[in-house]
């Protein structure tokens, strides 16, 4: 039975078939290329030759629906639907970022690089959020021999502003939008915001971080608070989920602009100095650059004990 991995964000889709030596036949799309999350799926199988039996979906947005709308992106499927439709015997829909968490169970691994060191303790949970199209929020809680992972939607947290400029980018904000959340400063659109707020004028969060990484100026300067304001997200995260064993940053806006977080307010804002901050002065932080790793979730979550009461049949 082949197993495929999907992994659908608001901007590509990823594919892959998921076997005992690893994932192969990875293909990446654009979504705005395809009507639909089905029409992707028969374009790659097509694309490879690939008889699929079995999906296991990562998808950015809520998935608990039996119909699914997929956050920053013009997709909507039913389970059911997508499950007749390509034919298959087996199918899981996770959070994007559970499937980013199951890939992580070891945060030192796939080439993982620390950012601040630590020791944090291996039975207490792990974090993993990474700023994309969106912000993603997960944890891994362990479990006998395995993890539960958390699946939330905690990029939506209210946005906690902690200086004066924070403050009058959540005033603008807010005068756009009913509820400021912190992924509206900490993602690409978000880096957008900041930018934007702070300059009256508009740059793509591509450009912003080439901007940033050529030197000083307004896009550096969009860079580093975006930076500031992700550290007081994850301190937050860590101190609500209890997650001392560590934090994995996963999503491409961070990796990007990695040369910058030794000198940007990152490190400061989350290891801070509140009333419990204590907590956080030896939780480790890796980055991932993996650009595989919500596959590798995906292909893990088919065989998580934690949902396979979420995995639909034919018939």
């Amino acid at each position: 039975m082949a197993l495929v991995a999907v992994d659908v964000g608001g901007t590509n889709v990823r594919f892959a078939v998921a076997g005992a030596s690893g994932l192969g036949d990875i293909r990446s799309m654009l979504c705005a290329n395809y009507p639909s999350l089905a029409a992707a799926f028969a374009a790659y199988l097509a694309g490879t030759g690939v008889t699929a039996k079995a999906a296991s979906i990562a998808v950015a947005g809520p998935v608990q629906a039996a119909e699914v709308d997929v956050t920053n992106n013009h997709w909507q499927f039913s389970k059911a639907g997508l499950l007749a439709e390509a034919g298959l015997e087996r199918l899981l829909v996770v959070n994007d970022f559970t499937a980013q968490a199951l890939a992580q169970t070891d945060p030192s691994a796939h080439g993982n690089l620390q950012v601040l060191p630590g020791t944090g303790p291996a039975d207490a949970p792990l974090l993993v959020i990474g700023p994309g199209t969106g912000l993603g929020v997960s944890a891994l809680v362990p479990a006998g021999d395995g993890y539960v992972p958390i699946e939330g939607e905690g990029g939506h947290v209210g946005m906690s502003p902690q200086n004066e400029a924070e403050m009058a980018l959540m005033r603008a904000r807010k005068a756009e939008v009913p509820h400021v959340s912190a992924e509206d400063f900490v993602s690409g659109p978000g880096l957008e915001n900041i930018y934007r707020l702070q300059t009256g004028t508009e740059l793509a969060a591509p450009e912003i971080g080439k901007a940033a990484m050529a030197g000083d100026g307004p896009a550096r300067e969009a860079a580093m608070t975006m930076l500031g304001i992700l550290g007081t997200v994850i301190a937050d995260a860590v101190l609500t989920t209890g997650s001392w064993r560590g934090v994995v940053i996963a999503g491409g806006i961070v990796a990007q602009l990695q040369p910058l977080l030794a000198e940007s307010p990152f490190a400061e804002r989350f290891r801070h100095g509140g009333t419990m901050g204590r907590l956080l002065a030896d939780v480790p932080v890796w980055l991932s650059v993996d650009p595989h790793a919500g596959l590798r979730g995906a292909a893990v979550a088919m065989a998580t004990p934690s949902l396979q009461a979420r995995v639909i049949t034919a018939g």
